[in-house]
């Protein structure tokens, strides 16, 4: 792309040629020069300006065609025998225009040229002679002391120019440094405080799961609540210096919208609970099925952005917009986000992508945070190829535009009705009891989309009596009603439900009678809540998927897996977290022993570790593919791997995997991925929670927990607390925080180690004790390849001791087995031998502080 420099230099050369062209023909014309020259000289000006306007060929051919034109229509004026004392004119002209290319050697070709015209002259026109009056001498001299004045001059103005640039770019460099110096303190910083912070957390957890009184309880849920609010900046933190590194990749799998957006619904709905603001969600019903590009990209960008409207809506409401334009590629997935408010002023838009701005940072700002927010969504969009354009007024709401291309993989749009043109609904809302003329609108145009996306007859009633007039009008088959308007009339809306479905659009705090006919809709009102009152089945939707994406409590029946892992502990962590969810666990600890295992036994689902000694994840895959010609050539194969690199999935589903799941196993992660590899038929959801009501997700959280779980969690809290309270149990308390304390003073992250073992105590401190019984043999490995500087063998098991370690909370521990498995990979044998003894001594303080619990 040329700057706005080289376009000017650009406009300025072709402009300053075209008037000497201009002028050098009608010379020609009027001295009856030779001309043949002024077609020429004409076809070469609009061959310059065509150059330019179509942007074709690179910056450096278009300079020197025009520098080549300026120096053949030099030349060809000055080799005629009356442009003897005009020729430094034009000499200074075109010195003058060449010295902006910063080319000395276009300066010295150009002097070069008038020196030859002179000797031209004074050889083969003899205009140049002794016979030659002083005056015509001294015009000869002018003339070459103004050449020589020009070359001086453009030399200077190159030399200059060049040394500003110098400057300039030593001024880029230090200030890239500088950005990068920044992020890596704020790197830095973050993961020191991420171990204190997840330990506060931790140990809030453990705490919670104990017998204490009420009192107590609520400040340690504080203290919880607080200390994930920190977690989520340190995150932001994290997300901002990898886009400072420029090491984003997005991936580009396939995925469903709905999904994406109930995800982002939960979320929401969630932060709404204490502004009360309305929520409407509004989706192109056409837009297709299945899309190809980041889903977890897209979903943190809405987050963000929704969360920024949150923060500063007082009152009104948020429309999310989502809709899609075809192109050659796929689809442009569109989304806009309106809010009813603050807005902001023209010069604060203009400072929105600054880091770290925040419009309201003063001594007097309302709303936290640390102003990296639109940087990190701006940052994820560029990685997905997308923009985010913002447009706002004071106090008028601030509006957001984003613009996604993604590939297509299923174009049947992504909810349809069956026989649509059968079906007739009402809404009834009364408009006046919004606070905000714009909300109206919001729902106005919401319902105006889903009846026009979903090809069915729908009205809508702003009045009672206009649901009347409806109900004698029209066949309805469906009725929606606000909540507020139910309560007007229970008895109405009930005696209709008897012969029409009538679903009420409420609260989340909203209830009916036991024997209420009607069905509740939470808000937010969004069109997949229709889709499912209106009937429609799993495969006419992708309803069930993104209810599902809700994250509700499921089992697995009658699936099988195999795990496989060259390291005991790994096998363990996996076997006691898959079969959590009701799921039969083999495992193995080498890639020939699953071979073996494959041959004997039929395997719903193959959990497989990346790097082993001998037949390593790929060969293994490579041999499970091919056995009894391609029987599991369709299996799901998982990857289980401790690199967890941006673009990893698309590396490992060139290698043959299904999916990959990083080590240590993380449960939304696998939850995410059973859903999506396992039949429908394998997925028992718990009933517990209706369909219609949305599912709530704490935002705060590091790792996903289903509103589900939180309610299992209150639950388990309750009936602690209805325990009968042990004569010792204070005792005990005190007991489990000693006992961490320990482990926290030599570096092990507790709250990060509980977290993957499912925050159950008994688990993690089996994890530990098994860490710290194989130390021994661990340790004897590592030494006896290290002597023998095997370093492909050390590589495999530091990269095992990264994910066993970071199991049980060993942060650092863990990093400096990754920097020693880097350095084996790479044979740096340097790094090794430096860094070789401070891991075993690490590991050693580690098992140590552990026999200490």
């Amino acid at each position: 792309m040329r700057t706005e420099a080289q376009t000017s230099m650009h406009i300025l050369m072709a402009s300053t040629l075209s008037i000497l062209s201009v002028i050098l023909s009608l010379i020609t014309l009027s001295m009856m020069w030779e001309l043949w020259m002024i077609p020429l000289i004409i076809i070469s000006c609009l061959a310059v300006w065509w150059l330019h306007i179509g942007r074709i060929g690179s910056d450096l051919l278009y300079e020197n065609i025009c520098t080549g034109l300026l120096l053949i229509e030099f030349f060809f004026f000055g080799v005629h025998h009356t442009t003897l004392y005009d020729i430094p004119l034009v000499a200074c002209v075109v010195l003058l225009l060449l010295s902006l290319l910063n080319r000395k050697r276009l300066l010295y070709m150009a002097a070069a040229l008038y020196a030859s015209l002179l000797l031209y002259h004074a050889l083969v026109l003899d205009n140049i002679n002794t016979s030659l009056t002083e005056q015509s001498v001294l015009r000869l001299l002018m003339g070459v002391a103004a050449v020589a004045g020009a070359v001086t001059v453009g030399r200077y103005r190159i030399n200059r120019r060049r040394k500003e640039y110098e400057k300039y770019a030593s001024m880029q460099e230090q200030l890239a440094i500088a950005v990068q110096q920044n992020a890596d303190f704020l790197s830095n910083v973050s993961h020191e405080l991420r171990t204190p912070v997840n330990m506060v957390i931790g140990i809030s957890e453990v705490t919670l799961g104990k017998d204490i009184s009420s009192e107590v309880r609520e400040n340690i849920q504080s203290i919880k609540l607080a200390g994930k609010r920190l977690s989520s900046q340190i995150n932001n933190i994290l997300d901002y210096t990898e886009i400072v590194e420029n090491t984003l990749s997005a991936a580009k799998e396939a995925y469903k919208i709905t999904s994406v957006l109930n995800d982002v619904i939960t979320t929401t709905a969630l932060q709404n609970s204490s502004h009360h603001l309305e929520l409407i969600f509004d989706m192109d019903p056409r837009i297709p099925t299945t899309l190809i590009g980041d889903a977890e990209k897209i979903s943190h960008v809405l987050n963000i952005l929704l969360e920024n409207s949150l923060k500063f809506t007082e009152e009104g409401g948020i429309d999310v917009r989502v809709g899609f334009r075809r192109e050659n590629y796929g689809v442009n997935l569109t989304i806009d986000i309106k809010d009813t408010g603050i807005g902001m002023k023209s010069e604060q838009l203009d400072r929105m992508i600054d880091d770290f701005y925040q419009a309201d940072s003063g001594s007097r700002r309302y709303v936290g945070g640390l102003g990296l927010g639109i940087p990190i969504a701006r940052g994820l969009l560029h990685a997905m190829g997308g923009f985010v354009h913002f447009e706002s007024e004071s106090q008028q709401g601030l509006q957001v535009h984003i613009t996604i291309p993604q590939g297509v993989e299923d174009e049947t749009p992504c909810i349809i009705v069956p026989e649509a043109s059968k079906l007739c609904i009402a809404c009834f809302f009364k408009p006046e009891r919004y606070s905000r003329d714009e909300v109206r609108k919001y729902y106005d145009d919401m319902i105006l989309h889903i009846v026009e996306g979903l090809g069915i007859e729908g009205y809508q009633a702003h009045n009672f009596e206009g649901l009347l007039k409806l109900q004698r009008d029209h066949k309805l088959t469906h009725i929606f009603i606000a909540q507020t308007e139910y309560m007007a009339n229970p008895p109405y809306y009930e005696e209709m439900a008897k012969t029409i479905p009538v679903a009420v659009i409420a609260e989340k705090s909203f209830t009916l009678d036991e024997d209420s006919r009607l069905k509740v809709l939470r808000k937010p009102f969004f069109v997949l809540s229709i889709v499912n009152l209106l009937g429609v089945t799993e495969e006419d939707t992708c309803f069930e998927e993104a209810r599902a994406a809700g994250h509700r409590p499921f089992t697995c029946t009658n699936v099988r897996v195999l795990a496989v892992d060259d390291e005991e502990m790994n096998l363990l962590v996996a076997k006691g977290v898959l079969g959590s969810y009701g799921i039969q666990v083999d495992t193995c600890l080498s890639g020939k022993a699953a071979v073996e295992r494959c041959a004997e036994t039929s395997y719903d689902v193959i959990f497989l570790d990346h790097m082993m000694p001998g037949f390593d994840g790929v060969e293994t895959l490579r041999r499970i593919r091919e056995m009894n010609n391609g029987m599991y050539k369709d299996l799901p194969v998982i990857a289980l791997t401790a690199n967890t690199i941006s673009g990893a999935r698309e590396m490992f589903r060139s290698e043959g995997f299904t999916e990959f799941i990083p080590k240590p196993i993380e449960r939304s992660v696998l939850e995410r991925v059973l859903r999506r590899v396992l039949p429908e038929h394998c997925m028992v959801y718990d009933t517990g929670t209706s369909d219609t009501e949305p599912l709530s997700e704490n935002p705060e959280e590091g790792n996903t927990v289903s509103a589900i779980e939180e309610k299992v969690s209150e639950a388990e809290d309750i009936r602690h607390r209805d325990d009968p309270v042990p004569e010792d149990s204070n005792t005990e308390t005190e007991k489990s925080s000693r006992s961490y304390g320990s482990l926290v003073r030599a570096g092990i992250n507790v709250g990060l180690g509980l977290d993957y073992c499912s925050g159950e105590e008994e688990f993690y401190l089996e994890m530990l004790q098994m860490f710290h019984d194989q130390e021994a043999e661990k340790r004897s490995e590592l030494i006896a390849l290290y002597d023998s500087a095997n370093w492909k063998d050390y590589a495999i098991k530091v990269h095992a001791l990264k994910s066993t370690s970071l199991t049980i909370g060993a942060e650092e521990l863990s990093k400096q087995a990754k920097a020693l498995e880097q350095a084996g990979k790479e044979e740096n044998v340097a790094y090794i031998q430096e860094n070789h003894p401070l891991l075993l001594q690490m590991y050693r303080e580690i098992c140590e502080s552990i026999s200490g619990i």
